[in-house]
């Protein structure tokens, strides 16, 4: 995330609470003032729980990067791109599948495709020119 949004991205403090009845969930992070960030390599079960703290936290915007290390990745992106579906506006929110273990770090292809969705969801980011179109299928 940090090479696609730069220091727009923060992975802590105030802005990845997610206030509940009586306790307190934190998501992995928000890029600038209206964008949540959820980024899952867990079971399909356990997206589902990090779709329900992006729905509920404050900020307009969510974005959802899987990672397909625990899960069948398509069935999960597009089961994400259904939920999120019911309850936010599709301009709201991108879903990012992105294959292989990244034990090396993001490729190019796989910052570039983080950077789209944000230019979608409304956020600049730095590195390359903007793309005038939603990412492929991205919600």
């Amino acid at each position: 995330m940090a090479r696609a949004a730069g220091s727009a991205f923060v992975s802590g403090g105030d802005s990845v609470k997610v206030c509940y009845e009586g306790s307190v969930a934190r998501i992995d992070g928000t890029v600038g003032s209206s964008v949540a960030v959820e980024i899952e390599a867990r079971t399909e079960k356990q997206v589902r729980g990090a779709i329900l703290d992006l729905i509920c936290h404050p900020y307009e915007k969510k974005l959802l990067v899987l990672l397909d290390a625990n899960m069948n990745l398509e069935t999960a992106t597009r089961s994400s791109r259904g939920i999120l579906g019911r309850f936010l506006d599709p301009t709201n929110f991108q879903v990012v599948p992105i294959s292989g273990s990244g034990s090396s770090g993001p490729t190019d292809d796989q910052v570039k495709a983080v950077r789209d969705a944000l230019r979608f969801l409304g956020f600049d980011p730095p590195g390359d020119e903007p793309s005038p179109t939603a990412p492929e299928d991205g919600r």
